[in-house]
């Protein structure tokens, strides 16, 4: 068995890796938020104005910017999560993994 102690994380190669995967969610969540705010756009109500063709624009342009969206945010966080854990590893000594030979 042997012991291997992660000390240090790269900030930047750790942000896109991080926002290539909410990249990837982002893509899968875009259609369900089209679905969903397209289907309360049409949902009848005397209390709201109704306008029309407005709320399936407003929902086809956040669909098709919420893969971006996400990447960005994703980046963004896997940066300053990869700083924080650098910080916090210098005081503990980092993660230890056991890595078995076989």
């Amino acid at each position: 068995m042997k012991k291997i102690r992660l000390k240090q994380v790269p900030p930047i190669r750790f942000g896109i890796v991080l926002g290539l995967i909410n990249g990837v969610v982002g893509m899968i969540t875009a259609p369900v938020l089209l679905l969903s705010l397209g289907a309360a756009a049409t949902w009848d109500t005397n209390l709201l104005p109704r306008f029309l063709g407005i709320p399936w624009l407003f929902a086809g342009a956040a669909s098709l910017f919420m893969p971006f969206i996400h990447a960005l945010g994703g980046f963004v966080v896997g940066v300053l999560l990869a700083m924080v854990y650098n910080l916090a590893a210098r005081w503990t000594g980092g993660i230890e993994i056991v890595i078995d030979d076989n």
